[in-house]
């Protein structure tokens, strides 16, 4: 056992830095990623409202000057990190080894956080607003949980994908321009299978089905993202989440810090550390539709 020295600390940083890349993170794809954020808080886009254009103008008259209303959204960085002191005996081949708990224990804690940050986002409060932005709550459309099947009998079903995409479309969403994705928790994966599987049978063409796991994969070339991260509506009633990229957006705030060095407050004992620094965040509540099903 010998010293540790800069080498093994540089190997440890390459370790995390390939271990996030291999990681799956559950929401990256479905959401617009967002680059050069920095400061408290940074504008992500300003939404511009409808307008109406004239019909039948009268001939010579005068030029239009249409206004549209105008909504700034913003998004605010949040920390994560982790830490965890080494053994003295172990010190070196934690750092090193690939697959020590200090390289993979820590990128799956920094992952399942971040994997929070996005989930949360769904349907989490929103900084809209030009001077002083003001936290919003999301303010979209519901299908609810009694909108069920004979078979799935208040659960997810087709049913509810239907109407969740002509509530997207009632509100001026073009879904067939839209990249969509569609979030259920396990239980509600199978609800879905079920239905397809017995129910709703003349959809099976138009989903990707594992039928020897009974999971629907994606469902009118929706893809499905299954995840428990999304708050219960109540105790007997869980939250699944049908929304479109161009309306959730994901990015860094800073690099990320990755490092080991002797802790004088822990005998001088090996500490390895991983900071980030990451904000997302809804642009229009029209984008995330929110599916009511019961969990039991």
């Amino acid at each position: 056992m010998g010293p540790v020295t800069d080498v093994h600390r540089i190997m440890y940083r390459d370790n995390v830095v390939l271990a996030l890349q291999e990681k799956r993170r559950q929401f990256d794809d479905f959401f617009t990623y967002l680059d050069n954020l920095s400061g408290k808080q940074v504008m992500v886009t300003d939404i511009i409202g409808t307008s109406e254009a004239r019909l039948d103008a009268p001939e010579g008259g005068d030029t239009p000057d249409i206004d549209s209303n105008h909504e700034p959204v913003w998004v605010k960085p949040t920390r994560i990190d982790w830490g965890k002191i080494i053994k003295k005996e172990d010190q070196i081949k934690a750092l090193t080894d690939f697959k020590s708990e200090y390289v993979q224990g820590g990128v799956n804690a920094f992952v399942r956080k971040h994997n929070r940050i996005l989930g949360g986002a769904l349907f989490g409060p929103r900084l809209i607003g030009n001077e002083v932005p003001v936290s919003t709550p999301w303010a979209g459309r519901t299908v609810p949980v009694d909108l069920g099947s004979t078979g799935t009998p208040n659960g997810m079903s087709v049913k509810k994908i239907l109407n969740a995409l002509r509530l997207m479309e009632t509100d001026e969403i073009e879904v067939e321009d839209e990249d969509l994705a569609l979030a259920l928790d396990p239980l509600e994966v199978e609800q879905l299978w079920n239905d397809i599987t017995f129910v709703s049978k003349d959809y099976r063409k138009d989903a990707q089905l594992d039928d020897m796991a009974k999971r629907v994969q994606s469902i009118f070339g929706i893809p499905i993202v299954s995840t428990k991260l999304l708050t219960d509506y109540d105790g007997s009633t869980s939250t699944a989440a049908l929304w479109a990229k161009s309306g959730m957006h994901w990015g860094p705030f800073m690099p990320m810090d990755i490092k080991s060095q002797q802790n004088p407050a822990k005998q001088y004992r090996e500490h390895p550390y991983i900071e980030g620094w990451e904000g997302a965040t809804r642009s229009e509540d029209a984008k995330v539709v929110k599916i009511l099903n019961k969990n039991s």
